[in-house]
């Protein structure tokens, strides 16, 4: 069988070979009131990580005493398929790519995860070990909680509970569309889908925006080869509906894309 470049690394230590910056190590304190700023409040909590969400004081004293912020540099790894879910990241800035690899070294991406977006929950709330890699695109920052805080503030704050679930299904119902358009669309219309949900949970879909979107990643996402996504992305620019330039992909008209794939 194949050894994988992600197997060899991993032997030799190669991902970690440069640790992230440790930019807040975890705070002392009981989880109940986590550790307190001078005035006598609870630490921020980053109203762009996820559990920003988090909207009861008891929340953001928990998240605040118990997070462990970090950066990553490009290429460095959160985590490796088969490693056990002790806890999940939610991406503060940049951006992770999620895959899966086969027996013969080649990546499947399965998402891409921009900010205020977590990784690692799915096996996590399920109980198995991570099925895929996490790897840093960029440089990143992720905020990473342990599973004993995760499942408190599951239990304790409605909307972390409600958000978590809205997630699952959002992820959900974008698998099956993928499914759905590798199965029956052409390249065209499986790049363009693939461009629009990078769009959607950028934040914005009304306005032209700019994306960062490697070939390579973009291909994955789409199901196609780097040549097919290539020369789709050629047609799209021939249609004004995108301009390419390196890993940066800019949108001109949004709500035309969308039209355009039914999205």
């Amino acid at each position: 069988m194949t050894t994988s470049i992600v197997e060899r690394s991993r032997r030799t230590g190669q991902p970690r070979r440069r640790p992230g910056l440790l930019l807040s190590v975890r705070q002392t304190g009981t989880p109940e009131t986590g550790t307190p700023e001078p005035n006598g409040r609870p630490h921020n909590v980053c109203a762009g990580c996820f559990f920003g969400c988090a909207v009861s004081e008891r929340a953001h004293r928990l998240i605040a005493g118990h997070r462990v912020v970090r950066a990553w540099e490009k290429g460095e790894y959160l985590f490796h398929a088969g490693d056990e879910a002790h806890g999940v990241w939610a991406i503060c800035s940049g951006s992770v790519k999620v895959f899966k690899e086969t027996e013969e070294g080649k990546q499947l991406t399965i998402r891409i995860a921009l900010r205020g977006e977590l990784v690692g929950h799915r096996s996590l709330l399920a109980g198995e070990a991570l099925s895929g890699y996490g790897v840093a695109m960029e440089p990143i920052v992720t905020a990473y909680l342990s599973a004993r805080v995760v499942m408190t503030l599951i239990e304790t704050d409605s909307n972390v509970r409600t958000q978590i679930i809205h997630k699952l299904a959002d992820e959900l119902g974008h698998a099956e569309t993928l499914a759905t358009s590798m199965a029956y669309h052409p390249a065209e219309e499986r790049l363009m889908a693939a461009i629009m949900e990078l769009c959607r949970r950028s934040g914005d879909c009304l306005e032209p925006i700019d994306l960062v979107a490697p070939r390579l990643e973009l291909a994955e996402l789409a199901g196609l080869t780097v040549e097919a996504t290539v020369r789709s992305l050629r047609r799209l620019e021939k249609a004004s509906l995108v301009e390419a330039h390196g890993r940066r992909i800019r949108i001109l008209n949004p709500r035309l894309l969308a039209a355009r794939c039914g999205s």
